[in-house]
C-alpha cells in the first residue's frame, strides 16, 4: 500500500452494492465490491456525499455477504484515482484494506458467505485466535494477498 495515501472513514452505506468479477491483469477473474457512503460532518469538516469505496478478491465477498444498504462501517484503505476510459471524468476512490462492522449489518447472511470462504480456504481467523474463539466476526481484512482474508 502507498506511504503518506492512508486514510480511515466511517459512515454509512447509502446506494446499492455492486458485486461483480472483473478481469485482472495476468486475465483472471477477481471479485469486486463498489458502495457510495455518507460519511458525517464535524465542526472542521464538512459532511462527505458518495464516498466510493471499492474491495477486491475474498474481501470483496466477505462484504458482499455482511454489508447492505444503511449499514454502518469503517474502512481503511488507500485512495486512488482510476481513469474509466470512453472519455469519462476519472474517479477518486477508496481501495479497502479493511473493513470495520458497526451497526446494521447481516450477520445471518454473512455467516453463510463465511463458510463458502472456508470451504475455498480463502478466510482464515486473526493471529492468535481460532473459529471457535471468534463469536461474532466484526471485521475483515487483507494483508497483501487479495485471495484471503482475515476475520476476528
Amino acid at each position: 500500500m502507498p506511504l503518506g495515501n492512508h486514510t480511515w472513514n466511517i459512515g454509512d452505506i447509502n446506494g446499492d452494492i455492486y458485486f461483480d468479477k472483473h478481469t485482472n491483469k495476468e486475465g483472471l477473474e477477481v471479485p469486486f465490491i463498489r458502495l457510495l457512503m455518507i460519511c458525517n460532518g464535524t465542526a472542521q469538516a464538512k459532511p462527505i456525499y458518495g464516498l466510493r469505496i471499492v474491495a477486491y478478491g475474498a474481501l470483496a465477498e466477505m462484504a458482499y455477504g455482511f454489508l447492505k444498504k444503511g449499514s454502518r462501517i469503517g474502512v481503511e484503505g488507500h485512495i486512488q484515482q482510476r481513469d474509466r476510459g470512453n472519455n469519462l471524468p476519472p474517479v477518486f476512490e477508496i481501495v479497502a484494506d479493511h473493513i470495520e462492522f458497526i451497526r446494521h449489518i447481516d450477520y445471518e447472511r454473512g455467516s453463510q458467505v463465511i463458510e463458502s470462504l472456508k470451504a475455498r480456504d480463502r478466510v482464515e481467523p486473526s493471529r492468535g485466535m481460532n473459529w471457535h474463539t471468534i463469536p461474532e466476526i466484526t471485521c475483515g481484512y487483507s494483508e497483501g494477498d487479495e485471495n484471503i482474508v482475515t476475520v476476528r
